[in-house]
């Protein structure tokens, strides 16, 4: 897969080799190996064929063939597949794929990990064109491709899933097909909230988030993200006291003692009676899907006072 940056935009070509008869798309592709990743597929509510449109040969011009409407979660992304529409061109028709992008985080961010599977197949001329969304904001982008002159568009149609990741990691697989269900895992907002102390750091815990790991290498894997507000006591020396994310830690429902990981932002210097909320700050815990059971955190902020780490239950 390559990306080139036209603006704010980002355009997605997936390179393959084997060539697509029984997809009647006229593109090469390669194979892809259809292994999911352990996220519960979701039910939603089916598209339904537009009234009207052809089912076979080169449809007219701007013709909707259908309305999709399902969603699908990616990388901090609420993803809709809007509706499918074939227009003509020479030898052939093109068939572009309306997609909405809402970014659900802070920062701006582009998806650039999607191909076109075509049965078992990945699409190789398939060409995203991904925006770069404001973080809480919404852009739309498109997937083109071209179909055969005299195929039956409602069986390309049927065989045409839009997917974000790779087989070994976790996958979100958002089918155009009637009956198709979305393959993905809706993030979940977790109510926790509670009290570390020790010494002069007061650690509050202000709600949580799980969804599934989209790192490369992390398929079966779930993020459990704590919100983090620090609050510095009176007795706070001149300077400050350092609070890590690594000073975090959780034990698991089946006993494993984590540390939280690298991609956790906490890193502050509270001063004397200063609280720091900011809504970045959580502190991120990859563990095995689906995540569900009772933990134990802990915080030691290893200050030689000899204060034991404070710990806080709760569940999942």
């Amino acid at each position: 897969m390559r990306s080139n940056t036209r603006g704010s935009r980002v355009v997605t070509a997936v390179a393959a080799s084997a060539v697509l008869g029984m997809t009647a798309l006229l593109v090469t592709g390669c194979n892809d190996d259809d292994v999911k990743g352990k996220a519960a597929s979701s039910s939603l509510s089916a598209p339904s064929s537009v009234a009207g449109a052809p089912a076979s040969g080169s449809p007219s011009a701007g013709q909707p063939v259908r309305t999709i409407g399902k969603t699908g979660w990616f990388e901090g992304f609420d993803i809709t597949v809007n509706k499918a529409t074939v227009t003509d061109q020479l030898g052939g028709a093109r068939l572009v794929i309306d997609i909405t992008y809402k970014n659900t985080g802070t920062e701006n961010k582009t998806v650039d990990n999607g191909f076109l599977q075509v049965g078992d197949r990945t699409d190789s001329g398939a060409i995203f064109d991904t925006p770069t969304v404001p973080g809480k904001g919404t852009a739309t982008g498109t997937v083109t491709t071209s179909l055969k002159s005299g195929a039956n568009v409602d069986q390309v149609l049927d065989s045409i899933t839009v997917v974000y990741g790779q087989s070994s990691d976790n996958q979100t697989k958002i089918p155009l097909a009637a009956a198709g269900k979305v393959d993905s895992v809706q993030p979940r907002v977790l109510p926790i909230s509670g009290k570390l102390a020790q010494g002069q750091i007061t650690i509050e815990i202000t709600g949580g988030k799980l969804s599934p790991s989209y790192v490369h290498g992390e398929r079966g894997k779930y993020e459990l993200a704590l919100h983090v507000k620090v609050v510095g006591g009176p007795g706070v020396p001149a300077g400050g006291i350092n609070v890590f994310q690594n000073f975090f830690s959780v034990k698991t429902p089946d006993g494993q003692s984590l540390v939280a990981d690298d991609r956790s932002p906490v890193n502050e210097l509270p001063e004397k009676n200063q609280t720091i909320d900011k809504p970045g700050n959580y502190a991120v815990f990859v563990v095995d899907a689906p995540g569900t059971g009772n933990y134990v955190l802990s915080y030691d902020g290893k200050t030689g006072d000899d204060a034991p780490p404070a710990t806080f239950a709760f569940s999942v």
